[in-house]
C-alpha cells in the first residue's frame, strides 16, 4: 500500500511539473514574440528608406522678414526619414511669388528636398512650370521630366529635354536654365523654335537660345553651354546621394 501511495505521488508531481514546464514554454514564446516585434519595429523606425513622420494633404508656406508670403507648397503627402535630413513630397504644387503682381506655379509627381529647408528641390516625373503676369495670363510654360528649383532665387534648371511654350511659339531643346528674377530662359543645346502668328510661320534652329520675358523674344546665342549641363547633372547626383546616406 505504501508503494502505491508513493507511485501516485510521483504521478501527481510529474503532472504538476509538466504543467509548469508547459506554462513556462508558452510564456517564453509570447515574450520572445513581443521582443521580436519590438526589435522589428525599431529596425523599421531606423530604416532611412522608410518614412517615420508624414503629413497627408498638407499645406505650408514661407514668409519674408515683413511677414509677406514668398511661396506656398501643397501636396498629397510630405514624408520625413530617420537618420536623414531629407524630405519627400508626393504630387507637390508650389506657388512662388515673383513680384507684387506676378507668380509662377510648379507641379510634379514627386519632389526631393535634400535638407528639408526648401532652398533646393529636385522634381521628377511630369514636371510643369507656369509663369503668370499681373493680369494672370500665362506668359510661359515649361514641361520636362526632371528639374531642380531654387525657390528663393527663382531659378529652374534641368539637363533633360524640355519644351517651352509662349503665347505664340513652341521651343524645345536639351537642358534649360530659367531665371525668373532676371526674366531669362536659356536652352543649353539642340534648340529648335517654331513660331506661329496670323501673318506667318517661322522656324529657328540653333545650338543655344535665349528667351527674354520682358521683350517676349527669342535670340540665338553663339556660346555653347555644355558645361552648364554637366554642372546640373553633378548637382542632381549630389541631391540623390541623400537617399543613400544613413
Amino acid at each position: 500500500m505504501m508503494k502505491n501511495l508513493l507511485n501516485n505521488s510521483q504521478i501527481k508531481v510529474s503532472k504538476k511539473q509538466i504543467l509548469i514546464a508547459s506554462f513556462l514554454v508558452i510564456l517564453f514564446v509570447i515574450v520572445n514574440n513581443i521582443l521580436s516585434n519590438a526589435l522589428n519595429y525599431n529596425s523599421l523606425q531606423s530604416d532611412s528608406n522608410i518614412s517615420n513622420h508624414f503629413l497627408n494633404n498638407f499645406e505650408m508656406s514661407e514668409t519674408d522678414i515683413n511677414g509677406e508670403i514668398i511661396w506656398v507648397l501643397k501636396g498629397k503627402r510630405l514624408e520625413k526619414f530617420p537618420n536623414s535630413l531629407r524630405s519627400e513630397v508626393m504630387y507637390p504644387i508650389m506657388n512662388i511669388k515673383s513680384s507684387e503682381n506676378s507668380y509662377w506655379i510648379i507641379e510634379a509627381r514627386h519632389a526631393l528636398d535634400p535638407d528639408s529647408l526648401f532652398k533646393t528641390i529636385y522634381l521628377t516625373d511630369n514636371v510643369i512650370f507656369n509663369k503668370f503676369d499681373k493680369n494672370q495670363l500665362n506668359e510661359v510654360n515649361i514641361i520636362t521630366t526632371e528639374a531642380i528649383i531654387y525657390p528663393d532665387k527663382e531659378v529652374i534648371e534641368t539637363d533633360k529635354f524640355a519644351t517651352i511654350l509662349t503665347p505664340n511659339s513652341k521651343t524645345s531643346g536639351d537642358g534649360v536654365i530659367a531665371d525668373m528674377k532676371k526674366g531669362r530662359i536659356t536652352i543649353l543645346s539642340n534648340a529648335k523654335r517654331l513660331s506661329v502668328t496670323d501673318e506667318r510661320t517661322e522656324q529657328l534652329q540653333g545650338e543655344t537660345m535665349l528667351y527674354d520675358l520682358s521683350k517676349k523674344t527669342w535670340v540665338l546665342l553663339k556660346k555653347e553651354m555644355h558645361d552648364d549641363k554637366i554642372k546640373i547633372k553633378d548637382r542632381v547626383k549630389t541631391i540623390l546621394k541623400t537617399r543613400k546616406e544613413n
